[in-house]
C-alpha cells in the first residue's frame, strides 16, 4: 500500500495541515528542507488549490451520500488513488489519499485523530485552535505513525 499524502481541515474548510511521502515531489521537497532550514515554515498548508480541490470533493461527496442513504461518507476509490475521510466530533477532518488498493482506512485515521492529533495538537497551549500546524513533535509523530503502517511503502 502506498500512502500519498494527509490533509487535515479545520471547522472552517481551510487546510490546517498537508504532508506528502511516496511521490517526486515530496522527494524533491525532502532535499529542498534539507538544503533549507527555514524552508520548513514556509508551506505548512501546501498547494491551496489542490487543498481547495480536495475538500470540495470531499464535501461534495459527502453530501450527495448524506442524501442517499444513512451512512455516512468514509472513502471512494478511482483508477489512481483512493480517498479516505474521517470527521471528528470537534470538527476537524482528516483526509488521506493512498493507492486505489489500500484496505479500508477509517480506524487508522481515527486513531491519528485520537493519538497524534489529541496529544499534539488539541492539548497543546501553546497551538492556536484553527490555525496551521507547525508543532514539530506532531509532525515527527504522524510521519513515524503513517511509516509505522503495515504494508506502508
Amino acid at each position: 500500500m502506498t500512502v500519498h499524502s494527509i490533509h487535515i481541515f479545520n471547522k472552517k474548510c481551510e487546510c490546517i495541515y498537508f504532508t506528502e511521502w511516496n511521490s517526486a515531489k515530496a522527494d524533491a521537497s525532502k532535499k529542498e528542507k534539507l538544503l533549507e532550514p527555514a524552508a520548513e515554515e514556509k508551506d505548512v498548508d501546501g498547494d491551496p488549490e489542490t487543498a481547495k480541490l480536495v475538500y470540495g470533493v470531499v464535501f461534495s461527496l459527502r453530501n450527495m451520500a448524506s442524501k442517499l442513504s444513512n451512512q455516512g461518507f468514509s472513502s471512494y476509490k478511482t483508477g489512481t488513488y483512493k480517498l479516505h475521510y474521517f470527521e471528528s466530533p470537534a470538527g476537524p477532518k482528516l483526509v488521506l489519499i493512498t493507492d486505489p488498493n489500500a484496505p479500508n482506512m477509517a480506524d487508522t485515521l481515527q486513531s491519528i485523530y485520537a493519538n497524534v492529533y489529541v496529544e499534539h495538537v488539541v492539548k497543546n497551549a501553546l497551538v492556536k485552535p484553527n490555525t496551521p500546524i507547525r508543532n514539530q513533535l506532531f509532525r515527527t509523530t504522524l510521519d513515524k505513525y503513517v511509516r509505522n503502517l503495515p504494508n506502508f511503502e
